[in-house]
C-alpha cells in the first residue's frame, strides 16, 4: 500500500461498511469519520497499527493518572486525554487495514487495551478524590467502580472463552452457525415497558463512551464552578460505587440463570454430520476448519 495515501484513498480503503449505522454514538458521528485524518498522519509517520493501539492505551491511562492527581487542572487534562484515547482506538484498526496487518493478535491487544483502561479510569476517579479529600474511602469507592466496569465488560470475554473450551475437548467438528453476535446490529432502541425501560439508561451509565461524556461534563465544572464539580464528581464516584457492581451481579446472574453461554453455544455451532444432513449445499471451505472461522468471528474489533 502507498506510504502517502490520500484522504480519499484512505476512506475506500480502510471504512467498515455501515459504519456511521453501527455502534454508538460518538463512534458513529464523531470518533470513525475524524479518524480518518489520524490514519492518514498514522500511515504517513510510520506507525504500526500496534503502536496506535499503544498509543491510545498510553493516552487513556495518563487521563487516568491525571484525574488521580485531584487537581483541577489534572481532572481537565485526564478529560481531553480521554477524548484522544478514544479516538486513536478507532485510529488504530483502519491503519491495520490499510497496511493490511489486520490479526487476532492486534484485536487481542485491543481487547486487553480496553480492559486496563476500564480499571485505571474507574479506580482513578476514586482515587483522585482520596487525594483531594484525604478520605481513603474514596479509593475503595474507586476500586469498586473498576471492580464492576471490568466484570460488565468480562461478561462476553469468559463466555466465549468457555466456548473454546469445549470445542477443544469434543470429539468430532462444527458447523459455525452465526447467531447473536455474529454482526453488530444498529444500536438497539430505549425499551419503553419493563424492566429494561429502567435498566437500559443505567448499564447505558456504565459504557465507556457515555462515562467519557460525563467525565466531560465534570471538567467543564472543573474549569467554570468549582465547587459544584467537586459536589458532582462526589456524587459521580459514590453512584457508580453501587451502581457498576449491582449491574455487574445482576448480568452474570441473569446469564448464568438463564444457560445464556449453552442456548449461544447451540446458536452458534451446529455438529457438522447433522449440518450435512440438514443443508448439504451450505457449507463452505472456511467451515471445513471451525475452530479457525469462529475465532476470526470473535475476533471482530470495534473498528
Amino acid at each position: 500500500m502507498s506510504r502517502q495515501p490520500t484522504l480519499d484513498a484512505l476512506r475506500a480503503t480502510v471504512q467498515k461498511g455501515r459504519h456511521r449505522e453501527i455502534g454508538n454514538w460518538m463512534a458513529r458521528r464523531i470518533a470513525r469519520p475524524t479518524a480518518i485524518y489520524g490514519t492518514w498522519l498514522a500511515v504517513r509517520l510510520g506507525l504500526s497499527a500496534h503502536q496506535v493501539t499503544l498509543a491510545a492505551l498510553g493516552a487513556s491511562c495518563c487521563a487516568a493518572a491525571s484525574i488521580g492527581t485531584g487537581y483541577r487542572l489534572g481532572f481537565v487534562a485526564g478529560a481531553v486525554l480521554l477524548h484522544l484515547g478514544f479516538w486513536l482506538d478507532h485510529v488504530d484498526g483502519q491503519v491495520a487495514r490499510w497496511r493490511q496487518t489486520a490479526s487476532l493478535d492486534g484485536v487481542y491487544l485491543d481487547y486487553l487495551m480496553h480492559h486496563t483502561v476500564n480499571l485505571a479510569l474507574g479506580f482513578g476517579l476514586g482515587y483522585g478524590l482520596t487525594r483531594r479529600t484525604g478520605d481513603p474511602a474514596w479509593a475503595l469507592a474507586g476500586f469498586a467502580i473498576a471492580l464492576g466496569w471490568a466484570l460488565l465488560g468480562l461478561h462476553n470475554d469468559c463466555r466465549y472463552k468457555a466456548f473454546f473450551q469445549r470445542l477443544k475437548s469434543v470429539q468430532g467438528s462444527f458447523l459455525v452457525r452465526g447467531g447473536s453476535g455474529d454482526r453488530p446490529a444498529p444500536p438497539a432502541p430505549w425499551p419503553r415497558r419493563g424492566l429494561g425501560a429502567l435498566s437500559w439508561p443505567l448499564y447505558k451509565m456504565c459504557e465507556p463512551h457515555v462515562v467519557i461524556l460525563i467525565v466531560t461534563g465534570l471538567a467543564v465544572l472543573a474549569a467554570s464552578f468549582p465547587h459544584f464539580w467537586l459536589a458532582s464528581w462526589r456524587a459521580l464516584v459514590l453512584a457508580m460505587a453501587l451502581l457498576a457492581p449491582a449491574l455487574a451481579a445482576a448480568r452474570l446472574a441473569r446469564s448464568i440463570g438463564r444457560g445464556s453461554a449453552e442456548t449461544e453455544f447451540a446458536t452458534w455451532f451446529e455438529p457438522w454430520n447433522q449440518a450435512q444432513v440438514h443443508e448439504p449445499d451450505t457449507l463452505s471451505l472456511s467451515a471445513r476448519h471451525p475452530l479457525d472461522s469462529q475465532a476470526a468471528a470473535f475476533a471482530s474489533p470495534s473498528d
